[in-house]
């Protein structure tokens, strides 16, 4: 579980060493996503879909890909390019407050590892869902995979995954 909650911290602290540029974009993502977050028809959609799970994992994953989808969905209405970076850890932040909000509303408080676990089940669906409909091709997966295995945690991963 140490392993995990360390990555959700490293997670959230990246964008105060990221350059000013990523913060900034960071920072509008997440108040945009707050917003949605905590507009009452959204707010009250989100908490029934939470309550309406079974899988409290699966439900904050759902809820977070939501936010997300119609944060993109508005920046593209814009014309607005969001970068990878600042949604992976924005929307890291934005779950955060889907789970402060679904437990405020009374969903039982999810430990550091089911955290880990509806982050990582946001991320897979994410990426199923955008390689499905060719907003994501092979080769950007492969490349971000690349980057990821690079980076100090994929490094303890596939350290793991070999024995």
């Amino acid at each position: 579980m140490e392993k995990n909650k360390g990555l959700l911290a490293q997670s959230q602290d990246i964008t105060k060493q990221a350059n000013p540029k990523l913060q900034e974009e960071c920072d509008i993502f997440v108040v945009n996503g707050i917003k949605i977050i905590h507009d009452q028809k959204v707010s009250d959609n989100l908490l029934n879909q939470i309550k309406n799970n079974p899988d409290p994992i699966e439900a904050i994953a759902d809820a977070t890909l939501n936010v997300v989808s119609r944060l993109e969905e508005s920046s593209k209405q814009n014309n607005v390019q969001i970068s990878d970076a600042a949604k992976i850890h924005g929307s890291n932040q934005l779950m955060g407050e889907i789970i402060a909000l679904a437990e405020a509303a009374g969903l039982p408080a999810l430990n550091d590892e089911q955290k880990y676990q509806a982050f990582s089940l946001s991320v897979s669906k994410y990426l199923d869902r955008n390689i499905k409909s060719g907003k994501i091709g092979k080769d950007q997966l492969a490349q971000w995979s690349d980057e990821a295995q690079q980076t100090q945690e994929g490094q303890k991963i596939a350290q793991q995954m070999k024995g």
